[in-house]
């Protein structure tokens, strides 16, 4: 190029933004965009996220499927029955259009000034030039013709459920035989416009590779100790199959020469040695083998030997090496995914014509990890595909992009809202039995105040993402507190032989009652039932604290904003509360009421507590006093206590109190909220922990 002529601007590389899922599992209809680098996909056990995944990896690569009728969607079952009624009536068509197929949409970004388009270009079919986006769509469906064999023998009339169970018992074993995928290249900016494209002409668009969350480390007896050196194998034989020209091509080459001549001098010595210790075939003979001779062959496949006898050591003491399995789990752990990683970017740089987009699956990255191990990965993990083409010398970036599902609260909130994608069961049948997901975009979230959040939930690792249900608090004493109230109030409840919130992941979070009113709206979004315990915090009209009797509004910021900010009097809070908890959608807010009707109230946790176990401070209950002075008693007994210490000193020091009555409403109606349903038993261990100062109750 000459001097003074302008650099031309650097193409953009094709990106997958969006991807369309329908019928698959929980994913009845649910459409997931994708950030260029790495999308975060976070929620609780058994809401999709694998599915996610796996119908993806199954459905770009080549080679054949086979899907059963428990991969459909839950919600789709009764369409087979809809479609089997048309078909009994001698209309094929209308029950093609009802017979339920699981598709996948995968919406790829290219730039349309490029002036090839690779392997992209099968997937074009628009004659717009201002169009960059293509669409590709798999098909798993029924074969054409093949309608009269899936429904032969079926009962006619279907009666309702019973008839329908027997017809799915009988079509399910013939989906994987009479059902079949297909891929088409569909037009953006007109979808009938659409061509027959095949299953290699996808896999070389797109590449997809999986690293498994159980990746044979922590079980010695059952799987292979030496999973890193089978990667490390895996990187030479990349590169013995790669295409001409490729950089380490030549490496590979020269690796199978060495072994041609080691095996050249073992044949000469062998031969010889066999000719010294070998008798030759005419001592024995035997009739029909005349002058016939052996000589001796030795053929070293350096693939088999590779994979026979590749392994890592790690250095020790005195200069003894240790074996692989001899390392710590976690440093085997990242140390196998980034190899995994690398030798997938080997397999997507050897070839000659690469795929325009590779994707890269990984599952639960953080077993093994301590916190800060897991947040420093996946905060890397956009950096790896500039580094390895650099330790390759390779001028050609790795168009990789990342879809990790997690559920790590450090991998989640490290990653940043505008990565993260939420599975939320839908609830909106009456039953609450949720058969499939929703997934969330958090950068869309409404009202939603998203650097504040994102720092909060890094700064006190959060764990909003997984839990069944969550309790928000105000501060330190309660931070201490409510774990003790949860457990009193749990063994008073299973007296009765009832449910109980231990049973349940509560995430416990202090937000402050200056705070609390930020997390509404990202709350909502989560669809998450939560209770917010909070200070009613009365003042007088110069905003000065006071008692409740004396109290004209509030200070607390929570409460004025779940009243839409209205200035709204104690008084009237109590009101207001007087025959449940104020509940606006999914959350409910729990404040200071009297421990009977007509009785002083509390205007803090400490107040409250004084209150509802007045012998325990010596409180006497002189109903002479007005309700103003025994407010003020109790106020005053309050101010003898540090606040950490009044809930050390009755969370763990001292029994036998009573949990505030506002308290305890709070846990009631909490507890009355079913928590979302499952399909299957989540894996999570019970009495979780969270740090941070937070509390995981299962």
């Amino acid at each position: 190029m000459g001097a003074g002529q302008p650099t031309p601007p650097q193409q953009q590389a094709p990106t997958v933004t969006k991807v369309e899922v329908k019928n698959f599992r929980l994913l009845r209809n649910v459409s997931v965009s994708f950030d260029e680098d790495v999308t975060v996909c976070v929620g609780r056990n058994n809401t999709g996220k694998t599915s996610l995944a796996e119908v993806l990896s199954r459905f770009l690569r080549t080679g054949d499927i086979s899907l059963r009728l428990e991969d459909f969607s839950a919600d789709s079952y009764i369409e087979f029955a809809d479609a089997y009624r048309e078909f009994s009536k001698g209309d094929e068509a209308a029950a093609r259009e009802l017979l339920p197929e699981i598709s996948v949409q995968v919406f790829i970004s290219y730039d349309s000034e490029a002036s090839e388009y690779g392997h992209l270009g099968p997937l074009i079919v628009d004659l717009d030039p201002e169009c960059n986006q293509a669409i590709v769509a798999i098909r798993y469906a029924l074969k054409p013709g093949a309608m009269r064999d899936f429904f032969r023998d079926a009962p006619m009339p279907l009666e309702p459920e019973w008839g329908e169970q027997v017809l799915l018992a009988l079509i399910g074993p013939r989906i994987p035989h009479l059902y079949e995928r297909s891929a088409i290249a569909i037009d953006p900016t007109d979808t009938s416009n659409h061509r027959s494209i095949s299953m290699s002409e996808v896999s070389k668009a797109i590449k997809v590779d999986f690293v498994k969350a159980q990746r044979g480390l922590d079980d010695e007896k059952e799987r292979p100790k030496d999973q890193i050196g089978k990667v490390l194998e895996s990187l030479f034989m990349v590169a013995a199959k790669a295409d001409d020209g490729y950089l380490l091509k030549d490496v590979a080459n020269q690796a199978e020469r060495a072994l041609e001549d080691i095996v050249e001098k073992l044949n000469d010595h062998l031969q010889d040695m066999y000719s010294k210790m070998a008798p030759t075939v005419t001592d024995f003979g035997y009739p029909g083998l005349g002058n016939r001779n052996f000589s001796t062959r030795t053929t070293l496949d350096s693939q088999r030997l590779l994979s026979n006898f590749t392994s890592i050591r790690y250095p020790g003491s005195s200069g003894v090496e240790l074996p692989e399995s001899y390392s710590g789990l976690g440093s085997r752990n990242l140390l196998l995914i980034l190899l995994t990683l690398f030798s997938y970017y080997r397999e997507y740089a050897a070839q000659a014509s690469r795929p325009c987009v590779h994707l890269v699956f990984i599952e639960e990255p953080e077993a093994h990890l301590h916190p800060q191990m897991q947040e420093i990965f996946i905060h890397q993990l956009g950096v790896f595909k500039r580094k390895f083409p650099v330790a390759d010398n390779e001028q050609e970036d790795w168009n990789a992009q990342f879809l990790v599902t997690t559920h790590s609260a450090h991998i989640a909130n490290r990653a940043g809202f505008s990565a993260v994608r939420y599975f939320r069961l839908c609830e909106d049948n009456e039953a609450r039995e949720a058969t499939s997901s929703n997934v969330l975009n958090l950068a869309e979230a409404p009202g939603v105040n998203k650097e504040f959040l994102h720092k909060y939930l890094t700064l006190t690792r959060a764990d909003l993402f997984f839990a069944d249900k969550a309790i928000l608090i105000e501060g330190t004493t309660e931070r201490i507190f409510i774990p003790a109230a949860i457990a009193e109030f749990d063994a008073e409840e299973r007296k009765d032989g009832s449910a109980s919130l231990s049973s349940q992941y509560v995430s416990v979070m202090e937000v402050g009652g200056a705070y609390a009113h930020i997390f509404y709206p990202f709350l909502d979004f989560l669809g998450l039932q939560t209770l917010v315990l909070t200070d009613l915090d009365a003042v007088e009209s110069s905003s000065k604290a006071c008692c409740v009797q004396e109290g004209t509004a509030t200070s607390n910021q929570g409460i004025k904003t779940w009243f839409d900010g209205a200035d709204i009097s104690p008084a009237e809070l109590l009101k207001r509360a007087e025959n449940g908890l104020p509940v606006t959608r999914m959350r409910g807010l729990a404040y200071q009421v009297p421990e009977v009707t007509g009785g002083p109230c509390g205007r803090t946790f400490e107040d409250a507590f004084i209150l509802a176990n007045p012998k325990l401070f010596s409180l006497a209950d002189d109903e002479s006093e007005s309700l103003l002075e025994r407010e003020k008693k109790a106020r005053d007994l309050a101010k003898g206590y540090k606040k950490s210490d009044f809930a050390l000193t009755f969370a763990i020091e001292r029994q036998g109190w009573q949990i505030p009555r506002y308290i305890r409403r709070g846990l009631e109606w909490l507890l009355d909220q079913a928590p979302p349903s499952e399909e299957e038993g989540a894996d999570q261990p019970a009495g979780v922990s969270s740090p941070g100062g937070q509390v995981a109750v299962r």
